[in-house]
């Protein structure tokens, strides 16, 4: 198996992005954000490749950001208990939300049609880029959440008018501030995916759809979604998240109350799993499930 955090597999007319970080739930550092934004302009230059696939290797799809780099960038290092972290500047912030939000911009205006392949956990950028991909399938068991302020953020700005035009303003809403799991059927019902099928079945079922997109010629594609994207643009998806980068620096850079949780001081403190208990335990309002996410965002 390669050492690469992002592979790009080709065969035929498909093109298979496939994160590749099973141990740590395919979360993303920024440098492997990178490289998938990397590979998948890659794919849109292969006159060949009519469809692009993205799917995560091991038992998630994508658990987020990776922790380690998002406690660097936001100044939740360095600092021992009881004191104040390093502040970061705020070009600083800018320059790394520039990086997340050039992902989010290159899976929804890409120049080929791209079908996420979901299932496991999908969680912070992972469901940022399923809601921005053209279309999506899930196993009916992968467990999908916007945690974003639930880790004491100020939840997802990158693609917020996708989630408002997806899910319905109050719909949405409900989504960011709950930080709620929900599962594949539901995920179908909200309109996150086309379709969710038996687990047992998401391999066949995304290569039937594969098939179905690649019947349709070169032309056909690229100029149907260049025209879909310069849609978006007209309602302002397309743009609003070159806004979303600066709201994203806002939205980490929170002021903590007493009283409030602070999941990045209590992985500092005492290690991710604690904090992912203190997390569940300080939010918690009855028998929800838990969560094991791994050390990702």
């Amino acid at each position: 198996m390669s050492d690469e955090t992002v592979l790009l597999e080709k065969d035929g007319t498909t093109a298979r992005l496939i994160l590749n970080r099973p141990e740590k739930g395919n979360a993303l550092p920024f440098d492997s954000l990178d490289l998938l934004v990397d590979l998948l302009h890659e794919a849109e230059d292969d006159d060949d490749v009519k469809v692009i696939v993205l799917k995560g290797r091991g038992a998630s799809f994508c658990t987020g950001d990776d922790f380690d780099d998002v406690a660097v960038a936001y100044g939740h290092v360095n600092a021992k208990p009881g004191q104040r972290p390093p502040r970061t500047s705020q070009r600083q912030r800018l320059a790394i939300d520039r990086r997340l939000g050039r992902a989010v911009a290159a899976f929804q205006n890409s120049a080929k049609p791209v079908l996420a392949q979901v299932h496991g956990h999908c969680v912070g950028m992972g469901m940022f880029l399923v809601e921005v991909s053209d279309l999506a399938l899930c196993a009916h068991s992968t467990r999908f959440s916007h945690a974003e302020q639930r880790l004491g953020l100020a939840g997802n700005t990158f693609n917020l008018a996708t989630l408002i035009v997806l899910y319905g303003p109050k719909k949405a809403r409900e989504l960011l501030l709950f930080g709620d799991q929900f599962d594949g059927p539901t995920a179908e019902k909200l309109g996150l995916v086309n379709l969710s099928v038996p687990d047992g079945e998401l391999e066949t079922t995304v290569a039937a759809w594969v098939e179905k997109v690649a019947r349709n010629s070169k032309d056909a594609l690229v100029v149907g979604k260049a025209a879909h994207s310069m849609a978006l643009a007209s309602l302002g998806m397309s743009n609003y998240v070159y806004g979303g980068m600066v709201g994203h620096a806002l939205g980490t850079n929170v002021k903590f109350e007493p009283g409030d949780f602070n999941f990045f001081r209590e992985r500092r403190d005492g290690g991710t799993k604690a904090a992912f208990q203190g997390r569940d335990s300080h939010h918690r309002t009855g028998a929800e499930p838990t969560e094991d996410q791994g050390d990702a965002l």
